[in-house]
C-alpha cells in the first residue's frame, strides 16, 4: 500500500482566470516521491509560456474505517 503521493499541479493561464489541475500519483516511499518530484518534466516544454507546473510530496493520511475499503484521504 502506498504511503506517499506525488502531487503535480498544472496551471494554465490562457484566459482571465487561470485553471489548475491536480494529478496524484501514489509512491511507495518518501525517497521515491521526492526523487520523482525533482525529476518530473512536463512533456510539452513549448507550452511553458502559458503553463506552470509544480510538484510536491504528501504523506497519505488514512482513516481507520477506510483501510478495509482501500480508500485514502
Amino acid at each position: 500500500m502506498s504511503e506517499f503521493v506525488l502531487i503535480i499541479l498544472v496551471t494554465m493561464g490562457l484566459g482571465k482566470e487561470p485553471s489548475t489541475f491536480e494529478i496524484r500519483l501514489p509512491k511507495e516511499t518518501y525517497k521515491k516521491c521526492i526523487k520523482d518530484s525533482e525529476t518530473y518534466e512536463f512533456p510539452y516544454k513549448e507550452l511553458h509560456k502559458v503553463i506552470s507546473v509544480k510538484t510536491r510530496c504528501e504523506k497519505i493520511i488514512r482513516n481507520p474505517k477506510q483501510l478495509d475499503n482501500g480508500k485514502s484521504i
